[in-house]
C-alpha cells in the first residue's frame, strides 16, 4: 500500500499528514508565516515521522491558482512548485491542485454530521455540487459528474465583482469601490472582508472607524456587545447568501451549495437564524429554482483531505505535458 503526503495549504495556515489508502494519520498543523518558504514547513513536517518511511507520491491542495505545476499562494509568499519539492525531498511524484479543487471532489464523502443544513431544499442525487469558502481569501470550485467518474471545476470565482442587494449594502460596495477601484467577493467575504465591511459600515454611520480583527469583529457580534460588529456580521451573512445563490445559478448546483473555510463555523448558528438563505433565494424569475437547491455548512475542520485521497488515484504519477496540435 502506497504512502502519500498530502497538504492542505491556505494563506494562513498549513496542514500536512500522511495516507495509506483511505486512512487518514495524525495532521500537522502551522501557520505559513512561520515558515520561509514551502520547503521549510515540509522539513518541519518530516522531522515528526517517527516512521521515518518511503513517501511514494505526494498530493497538495493550495490556495491560488495552479498552472504548469506551480502554485503561487494568492494570500501569502509561498510558492509551491511540484518539480521543486520531488527534487529536494526525493519523492517520485508531486501534484499541486487548487485547494477548492480538492474540497470540492471530497463533498460526496463528507460525512453528513460534518455539516449543517441551513434552510430547506432537497439535493438532486448526481447534480452539480458547488462549494464556496470564506477564508483568508475566497475560494469557489464544483463537482460534477463526467463519464469517466466525478469531475471537478475549479474557479476564481471569489475574484469576480459583487453586487449590493439593498440600499444600505449599495453604499457599502460604494464606500469600498472608493477605496479599491473594484470590489470582488472576497473583498467583503473573506476576513480581510469583514475588517473592509466593519470600516465601511462604521464610516457610513458618521463614526470614526479603528480597525478591528475577523476575531474581533466576530466577538464583538455573538456577544452583542458592539452593535457595529453585530451589523457587519448581519451583511457578510446576507452577501454570502446573494454570492452562493449566484454560485448555485452559475454551475447549475442542484445537488447543494457547500459554505466551507475557517469563518462561517464560528457564527453557524448565527447565520441560519441570518438574512443568508433569504438572499439565497432572491434571484428573481430564477427564485422558485434557487429554493430547491439546499446549502450546508461544513463542519469538519480538514475536508480536503478527503478530496485529495479522492483525487490521488488520478493524479498520481509525473505530470504529463499536453503537446499542440
Amino acid at each position: 500500500m502506497s504512502r502519500l503526503l498530502l497538504a492542505d495549504i491556505g494563506g494562513t495556515y498549513a496542514r500536512f499528514t500522511f495516507a495509506s489508502g483511505k486512512a487518514v494519520g495524525p495532521i500537522w498543523s502551522t501557520e505559513v508565516g512561520a515558515h520561509h518558504d514551502v520547503g521549510k514547513a515540509i522539513a518541519a513536517f518530516l522531522e515528526t515521522d517517527a516512521h521515518r518511511a518511503g513517501i511514494d507520491g505526494a498530493l497538495f491542495a493550495a490556495a491560488g491558482p495552479v498552472q504548469g505545476g506551480q502554485c503561487r499562494l494568492t494570500n501569502a509568499a509561498w510558492i509551491i512548485d511540484e518539480e521543486e519539492i520531488a527534487g529536494t525531498f526525493a519523492i517520485p511524484w508531486v501534484r499541486v491542485v487548487n485547494d477548492l479543487e480538492a474540497v470540492a471532489a471530497g463533498l460526496a464523502d463528507l460525512p453528513p454530521a460534518q455539516t449543517r443544513p441551513i434552510g430547506a431544499g432537497a439535493a438532486i442525487p448526481g447534480a452539480p455540487m458547488a462549494i464556496i469558502a470564506p477564508g483568508t481569501g475566497l475560494g469557489m470550485a464544483c463537482l460534477f459528474p463526467g463519464p469517466g467518474g466525478r469531475c471537478v471545476l475549479p474557479s476564481e470565482g471569489g475574484h469576480a465583482g459583487v453586487a449590493g442587494i439593498d440600499e444600505h449594502s449599495d453604499a457599502v460596495i460604494g464606500f469600498l469601490r472608493r477605496r479599491f477601484g473594484r470590489v470582488s467577493a472576497e473583498r467583503v467575504l473573506s476576513g480581510p472582508g469583514l475588517s473592509n465591511l466593519h470600516q465601511a459600515i462604521v464610516s457610513l454611520q458618521g463614526g470614526r472607524s479603528s480597525v478591528r480583527s475577523p476575531s474581533e469583529i466576530t466577538a464583538g457580534a455573538l456577544d452583542r456587545s458592539s452593535p457595529a460588529c453585530l451589523a457587519v456580521i448581519d451583511m457578510f451573512c446576507a452577501l454570502l447568501g446573494a454570492v452562493a445563490g449566484d454560485t448555485a445559478l452559475t454551475f447549475g448546483a442542484r445537488g447543494g451549495v457547500f459554505i466551507g473555510g475557517g469563518i462561517v463555523p464560528r457564527f453557524v448558528e448565527h447565520l441560519s437564524r441570518s438574512a443568508f438563505r433569504q438572499w439565497f433565494e432572491a434571484k428573481g424569475r430564477l427564485g422558485a429554482y434557487a429554493a430547491r437547491i439546499p446549502t450546508r455548512v461544513i463542519l469538519h475542520p480538514n475536508p480536503a483531505f478527503f478530496g485529495l485521497i479522492s483525487l490521488a488515484e488520478g493524479l498520481r504519477g509525473p505530470r504529463r505535458s499536453v503537446q499542440p496540435a
